[in-house]
């Protein structure tokens, strides 16, 4: 079983304090993977900055939807395709609200769909089954260390994300962040890999 993890530099491993990427071993997809065994093929597709929808000008690779197809067809075909997506859109900079961002984010599943419903593709890119869409909602950010990246609005905006119309969601708030109250500590990415370990297995 395959399973795609498009997300931001919590799936890639940043750590903001070093400025150097996370070994190997102690990101959560990779952490992921030997938690699911050799039955699984975990693939963590994670970009610093990269947000759900297309709002990101100056740095256009960082827009998630422009590159998803491109990802997922060069990966397919898959079984779980898990978003992790939607904190960089919280930022203030971009002055999204979160039905903004609930609708980029349901923009996945329907595309995934739109893919699997055209002829030329199901076979090639699908082997024949739609896959399993899971959402992995933002975790808890801490605002007074975000250097005014997050406010109380980005908050607010981040709980209400928690109103999508979808079932296949893991909805997450506390885990254990660095000094930047932004990404992820190695503790953070041990839970987060139990987290969807035990969504996946249930």
């Amino acid at each position: 079983m395959k399973i795609l993890i498009y997300g931001d530099s919590n799936t890639w491993g940043d750590n903001f304090i070093t400025g150097i990427r996370l070994d190997d071993e102690l990101q959560w997809p990779n952490i992921l993977q030997k938690k699911l065994g050799n039955e699984y093929k975990v693939i963590g597709e994670g970009l610093p900055g990269r947000v759900a929808g297309n709002c990101e000008i100056d740095k256009n690779f960082k827009n998630g939807m422009s590159t998803f197809i491109s990802t997922f067809r060069t990966i397919s075909p898959v079984d779980i395709i898990i978003i992790a997506l939607g904190t960089n859109d919280l930022q203030v900079k971009y002055n999204r609200s979160s039905e903004d961002i609930i609708n980029d984010l349901l923009w996945y599943k329907d595309t995934i769909i739109e893919q699997f419903n055209d002829p030329d593709n199901i076979h090639k890119y699908f082997d024949g089954e739609l896959p399993r869409i899971i959402y992995l909602l933002p975790p808890k950010f801490d605002i007074k260390k975000s250097d005014g990246i997050f406010n109380e609005e980005s908050e607010k905006n981040r709980l209400n994300l928690k109103n999508i119309k979808y079932d296949d969601v893991i909805i997450l708030d506390d885990l254990p962040l660095l000094e930047d109250g932004i990404h992820l500590n190695i503790e953070g990415h041990k839970m987060l890999a139990s987290i969807v370990e035990d969504y996946i297995n249930e």
